[in-house]
């Protein structure tokens, strides 16, 4: 068994009558998901990893081809770029075969995944403290990159489960099957984590939504008191600008100073009535 790294171009112009190797290259052009194909000859798949320096980028390739006991991978990204020694020594390894290889590699390659989900869970629990503190004017839209970069991961680890469902159709050891299971059980993990990350976001973006909710509406009964309180005056002030020649207080030498006092006692009253059915009380954060 021998284990190899090319770059596209090197097995584009590498003289070895490698079967299907237009399918190949054409698959990799027009691949957005990750997929695996089987020949009676040879096999090969793609696969697209989201590249976890930036969710929202473009995704990682890596491609592998299986043929006559070698395994070539193109991984001009660096995605297993960790473990190329590992991958290498296997060739020594006797007993080793192509699929021990494959699953090396796929193991190598979501090594690091709980670590990375574990910084992003405590990354939004920063997030909730924020929420409740005094969150920032762009939490709509960090919000919502979160929630991007876990669908992209969520999708990943379906597809890639998709991928070892079909390699394990082909697999004929007990004991490989046995390792491919360990596999599935790792991604299995690693997708339901990213699905209670998904839920915490929902629940966080509810939570938002009620804050800013219940600071319109602390808005809008500050603006019903002040014109409750204002109504009064407003029909007060209408009233006697009628100039009618019998209205009272008209043309008394202290109806001008009366009215004010009329007007300071209703504001007392109100705020008094208002106060005492709690409607001026300040809402305290949580």
């Amino acid at each position: 068994m021998q284990v190899s790294f090319m770059t596209k171009q090197e097995f584009i112009v590498s003289k070895v009558q490698y079967p299907h190797r237009q399918k190949l290259l054409k698959n990799l052009e027009e691949s957005v998901y990750c997929k695996i194909d089987f020949f009676s000859d040879c096999m090969f798949g793609i696969l697209k990893i989201p590249d976890k320096k930036n969710l929202q980028g473009k995704f990682l390739t890596v491609v592998y081809y299986i043929w006559k006991g070698q395994v070539i991978f193109f991984d001009e990204d660096g995605v297993i770029q960790p473990i190329k020694n590992k991958l290498k020594d296997m060739e020594t390894i006797g007993k080793a075969q192509e699929m021990q290889v494959l699953l090396a590699a796929f193991n190598g390659i979501i090594e690091d995944e709980i670590s990375y989900l574990q910084k992003i869970g405590e990354r939004i629990t920063e997030l909730e403290k924020m929420l409740i503190d005094q969150p920032p004017g762009d939490f709509p839209r960090v919000l919502m990159q979160f929630r991007r970069a876990m669908t992209r991961l969520h999708g990943f680890y379906v597809q890639l489960l998709d991928v070892i469902e079909e390699i394990q159709g082909e697999i004929n050891s007990m004991e490989e099957e046995k390792r491919w299971k360990m596999l599935i059980s790792r991604l299995s993990r690693l997708h339901s984590y990213t699905e209670n990350i998904r839920e915490n976001l929902l629940q966080l973006q509810e939570l938002y939504q009620s804050q800013i909710d219940l600071s319109q509406n602390e808005i809008m009964t500050v603006l019903t008191i002040v014109t409750t309180v204002f109504l009064p005056l407003s029909l007060l002030a209408g009233w006697y600008g009628m100039n009618f020649p019998n209205i009272p207080l008209l043309n008394w030498k202290y109806g001008y100073f009366t009215v004010i006092l009329i007007t300071i006692l209703i504001i007392v009253i109100e705020i008094f009535y208002f106060q005492k059915k709690g409607y001026l009380r300040i809402r305290k954060k949580m």
